[in-house]
């Protein structure tokens, strides 16, 4: 067995041997794929038998965009072999060369026979009708002729009568029935036929694109080619599901890959590995240029476009293309076939490259091109936790339940939405904002928990406008007062974050002052957030809490202040 390899830096141009050389058309599949968050790259495995001399060796029916400079060739097999060069052949399509093309065709087909076959049956019953006119027309010239030598009797007109009553009724409902069945079928035929021209009208102007491996074969034998590129239209990012335990006071943790492609190839089976890795990026960090300071100038940028010869449109591609990372539906996983004992879910092996993460699937996975998204479990962990509710009542009076965990030491958390469960129920989602180190502690939050409630009053807010011998004061003071209750409905004691605020000056002509709470806070700058106040609460089941906050803004009566 001989292993050969070629690594191809840009599209080479194939040899001049591949004019005389022997062409072999092969299928392919694609066998691998390394997602990034933007981009894939993905390998193509096609087997060849090949006999001794110079051959050319064509992957037919490959999706048209890929990063052509990505392009590398590998093989290993019996043969002994040279990989001289390999290359690009594009052909356009004409028709649609698929199954649901010939698939519609068929249906089309199937209907029109249909309709010729109704059409006969409009045929006969147009016969039919004639007919009874000529039934109805010879009854009505001979009948007064008739009446000249004898009177026709009340059974022969009622006979009469009755033929052509419930012929002409019978007629008239098949031939509604016939109307019906037409106008569905020609409906129906208008549908498949839209669907047809809708697949001409993508395939037209479309191309196909066909991978030309030059080879030099100096032992005859069988050889397995492997082409690698890098695709995009395809992207992954992070899901969790967070699933609590209130008695234990744990939390597991479980992270998805949700995985999206639109390539124009389906991936069937494919050994697939996610990595955070962002090669579109670059690997170069940019330099600073010189920073000039001059006067501004009014510019028309339509003009500064043409002259630049095109660039905003790279601007508004270079922004298409962060719209396209940013985007992102979530699928559940096939159900596992029916067992008495509880069903486990394969998690992909991670490992750390330096300077991103990689997963490998635990199995190979399906990925259909339309889109559609795959959930592909990465890690699980179970958290020890402590639960605590906190609440910011001035914008929302839920309170919130949240644990404060310790990342696994060999894990790092993503940015993405967290799926909640408390006690085996999905009651909402959550995020996780930031990437977490291994090994970081982190608030992870839970939801809204209507076990416990918040409520803020405003109880009173008194503006002090004192006049001096009937002149308004120069100042004027507004004193606010605030009520906040807390009530504890859990069986269980809770602790309680709770924030609120007092507004903070930026102007000496505005002062803030005569704070007071009936609790001390634990902080009045919470994570350095100037008037921020925060309160630990203890609060045993059925206890209820009030925490009063007051303060007094003072400003001079001419000046409209801003925040109030």
């Amino acid at each position: 067995m001989r292993l050969c390899s070629l690594g191809l830096v840009g599209v080479l141009l194939l040899s001049g041997a591949s004019v005389w050389a022997d062409t072999i058309d092969t299928a392919s599949l694609i066998s691998q794929a390394v997602v990034y968050p933007s981009s894939a790259r993905v390998t193509r495995v096609a087997k060849v038998t090949l006999k001794e001399g110079l051959q050319t060796v064509r992957f037919t029916g490959v999706q048209p965009v890929f990063d052509e400079n990505s392009l590398s060739v590998a093989g290993k097999g019996t043969a002994s072999v040279k990989i001289l060069g390999a290359g690009i052949k594009a052909t356009f399509l004409k028709e649609a060369s698929d199954d649901r093309v010939r698939d519609l065709e068929a249906k089309i087909l199937a209907i029109d026979d249909a309709l010729a076959a109704l059409k006969g049956e409009g045929n006969v019953l147009d016969q039919k009708k004639v007919f009874l006119d000529s039934v109805r027309m010879f009854t009505g010239n001979q009948l007064p002729k008739d009446l000249v030598t004898k009177v026709p009797s009340a059974e022969e007109l009622k006979a009469t009568m009755l033929f052509l009553d419930e012929g002409l009724k019978t007629h008239e409902d098949s031939s509604q029935a016939l109307a019906v069945k037409l106008r569905d079928k020609n409906n129906e035929r208008q549908v498949l036929a839209n669907e047809l021209n809708q697949l001409h009208s993508a395939a037209a102007g479309r191309e196909e694109r066909a991978l030309a491996v030059d080879l030099e074969c100096e032992k005859a034998g069988d050889l397995t080619l492997e082409l690698s590129y890098t695709v995009p239209q395809v992207g992954w990012y992070p899901l969790y599901d967070a699933r609590v335990d209130f008695e234990k006071a744990k939390a597991g943790l479980s992270a998805f890959a949700v995985v999206r492609q639109t390539t124009g190839e389906d991936w069937t089976d494919v050994v697939l590995t996610l990595s955070t890795a962002k090669p579109a990026v670059g690997g170069r960090m940019p330099e600073l240029n010189a920073w000039y300071l001059r006067p501004y100038v009014q510019r028309n940028y339509r003009d500064e476009g043409r002259a630049s010869g095109g660039n905003m449109f790279g601007a508004m591609m270079k922004k298409s293309k962060m719209m396209e990372e940013s985007n992102a539906v979530d699928l559940a996983m096939p159900a596992a076939a029916p067992m008495e004992a509880k069903a486990e879910v394969a998690y992909a092996q991670s490992e750390n490259s330096g300077v991103s993460l990689v997963y490998k699937a635990a199995r190979p996975v399906t990925i259909k091109s339309d889109g559609s998204e795959v959930r592909v479990p990465l890690t699980i962990q179970t958290l020890d936790t402590v639960f605590e509710y906190a609440s910011t009542p001035k914008l929302s009076n839920y309170a919130y339940l949240k644990s404060r965990v310790s990342n696994a030491p060999d894990t790092q958390l993503l940015a993405g939405r967290v799926n909640i469960f408390l006690d085996g129920t999905y009651v909402g989602n959550s995020d996780i904002q930031k990437t977490i180190a291994p090994g970081e502690v982190f608030d992870l939050y839970l939801g809204v928990d209507e076990g416990v409630t918040v409520k803020r009053e405003l109880v009173s807010e008194k503006s002090d406008d004192t006049i001096i011998g009937n002149i308004p004061s120069p100042t004027k003071k507004i004193t606010y007062v605030y009520k906040i209750t807390v009530e504890n409905y859990k069986p269980r004691a809770v602790t309680f974050k709770l924030f609120d605020q007092i507004p903070v000056a930026q102007d000496d002509k505005i002062r803030v002052g005569q704070v007071q709470t009936s609790i001390k806070p634990d902080t009045d700058k919470y994570l350095d957030r100037g008037g921020v106040y925060c309160w630990t609460l203890m609060l045993q089941p059925k206890e209820k809490k009030e925490v009063s906050l007051s303060y007094v803004v003072e400003y001079p009566r001419d000046l409209s202040v801003e925040g109030l």
